[in-house]
């Protein structure tokens, strides 16, 4: 891979990352959305699926220039009406090593979620100063191909916030 001139997080540098399962339905929301923005929010903002291990996500982040922001994009279900959008900025309290360990243990047996992504690489201290969160309400987490209708109107609000740079707690 060729080298790239690294930029400071002062220049605004910014992380857009899809987290879920390919062929879960409305699961693969997060790698669909990658998919479908690589490339088009602009030359800061690198866009990419980060729908496999944390412990790899993490080294990823260590390796690259330096972020000022991220903003991770996944299905997660909490019982809202299905497409339910919600935006918030991660700054959880630290959890306690045992915690973080069997977090790992899940990661290296093949679960993918966004909970566990941030909190392994936070713990590790790679995630970015600024970092949010968009969860969109599944419908249908069956194995399969496509989402939900209801999830592709979803899906567009999303890309649309990212495009306008409406999510401003990530001013991407």
């Amino acid at each position: 891979m060729p080298s790239r001139p690294v930029p400071s997080a002062e220049r605004g540098r910014a992380l857009v990352g899809g987290v879920g399962y390919t062929n879960l339905r409305d699961g693969s929301a997060g790698p669909l959305l990658a998919e479908r923005l690589a490339g088009r929010l602009g030359p800061d903002v690198d866009v990419e699926d980060l729908s496999y291990s944390p412990i790899d996500v993490m080294f990823l982040l260590q390796r690259r220039p330096t972020y000022a922001r991220a903003v991770f994009v996944g299905a997660v279900s909490r019982g809202a009406p299905p497409g339910t959008i919600r935006v918030s900025r991660w700054d959880p309290e630290p959890e306690p090593a045992d915690a973080v360990q069997a977090r790992v243990a899940e990661a290296v047996s093949g679960v993918i979620s966004l909970e566990n992504l941030l909190r392994i690489t936070g713990h590790f201290g790679a995630l970015p100063p600024e970092v949010t969160l968009v969860e969109i309400e599944p419908e249908n987490e069956t194995w399969g191909e496509g989402v939900t209708p209801t999830m592709e109107r979803a899906m567009g609000e999303v890309a649309a916030l990212l495009r306008s740079e409406a999510l401003d707690a990530a001013r991407v």
